[in-house]
């Protein structure tokens, strides 16, 4: 989800009876053996650091989210609401996407080769990285940031969506020539010792000079394998009930030069309020993974960028941090997210 300047947008535990307490399988029973996803009505959640956008979310799920800004021209409304038995999980958006360059003969002279971040200027940070289409980075997308989140993922397909990049393309016009492939990709994991499915649906628009490239649309969900396609209809529902401010996308499209520098100057103040939401987003991810934590434990990791430390479950021991919004990403091996700028923290204790 982003305008045309912008850059928007928008996972087996071996169950041994002896080796958990007689409470935490009773706890883990009645989570798995509740009913169906269901959702009769429907809450509007509001973006809480510029009112920047409104979205249509589950009432009684808990929701956080919010507009995640890198810079004067790049920001990245994000969405979680997750159900209140924790088994179903809509992933709207992403905070810490960059823009994207591809790779060419003159970016490597100079040393930008492939994984390489940079300050593009008022469009705030890019990364050099070959494009991929909607299905292609949905793969990769959800390969990294679900694993984290279920475990045992694993790739079960994936689709072209051209349906989406239609969507896309009018929720998101441009008035650059430009190309935008939708697509989707689909996960089998498991959950709270419960078979799930997890889709990943994914547009991703370039210039048709081959300049540069972005993700214009981003949604997801993890569900109880049973129940995929009422998720599916859940997560649709909440999808297209995303409307950007039209007062402050006046704003934005107005943007110019002194205004972007006036913001950009003041990109600290924006970090600091922006900080307490990603850390809402990254205990949203705590709480949906908590289920496959009773024998796995917590431990202590330290993100050297803030000097913080962070008490986090162990089923996924690899963690990384976004250094520009405190955003943590956890793997089940030590490679890092591809599509942005995350450093590991190391486990201390």
């Amino acid at each position: 989800m982003k305008s045309s300047a912008v850059s928007l947008v928008f996972l087996v535990v071996l169950l041994i009876a002896f080796a958990i307490p007689a409470n935490a399988q009773t706890r883990a029973a009645s989570e798995t053996s509740a009913g169906p996803v269901a959702v009769s009505t429907y809450s509007t959640f509001s973006d809480p650091l510029e009112q920047a956008f409104t979205i249509q979310v589950p009432s009684g799920w808990k929701t956080v989210g919010g507009l995640a800004r890198r810079a004067a021209l790049q920001i990245n409304p994000f969405v979680r609401s997750l159900s209140p038995d924790k088994r179903t999980y809509l992933i709207i958006g992403e905070p810490t996407l960059p823009s994207y360059v591809p790779p060419n003969q003159m970016r490597n002279t100079l040393g930008y080769r492939e994984g390489k971040m940079f300050n593009s200027g008022l469009g705030g940070l890019s990364m050099v990285l070959h494009y991929m289409n909607g299905t292609e980075f949905a793969r990769v997308y959800g390969q990294t940031a679900m694993q984290g989140l279920c475990t045992n993922l694993r790739f079960s397909g994936s689709r072209e969506r051209s349906d989406m990049a239609s969507n896309a393309d009018r929720l998101v016009p441009t008035v650059i020539p430009s190309i935008s492939t939708g697509g989707e990709a689909r996960f089998t994991c498991m959950h709270g010792h419960e078979e799930m499915e997890a889709r990943m649906e994914v547009v991703t628009r370039t210039t048709r000079d081959n300049v540069m490239w972005n993700v214009i649309f981003l949604k997801g969900f993890i569900a109880p394998k049973s129940q995929a396609d009422k998720a599916e209809e859940i997560l649709t529902h909440v999808g297209a009930s995303f409307s950007f401010n039209a007062a402050w996308s006046q704003r934005q499209s107005q943007i110019d030069q002194a205004a972007a520098d006036q913001i950009n100057r003041n990109m600290q103040q924006y970090f600091r309020q922006e900080r307490a939401v990603i850390n809402n987003l990254n205990a949203a991810d705590e709480n949906f993974s908590s289920m496959d934590d009773i024998i796995s434990g917590y431990s202590t990791y330290h993100d050297a960028a803030t000097g913080n430390d962070y008490k986090l479950s162990n089923t996924n021991p690899y963690k990384w941090a976004d250094n520009s919004t405190g955003r943590i990403v956890s793997t089940p091996t030590n490679i890092p997210p591809t599509w942005g700028n995350y450093s590991p923290m190391p486990r201390i204790s």
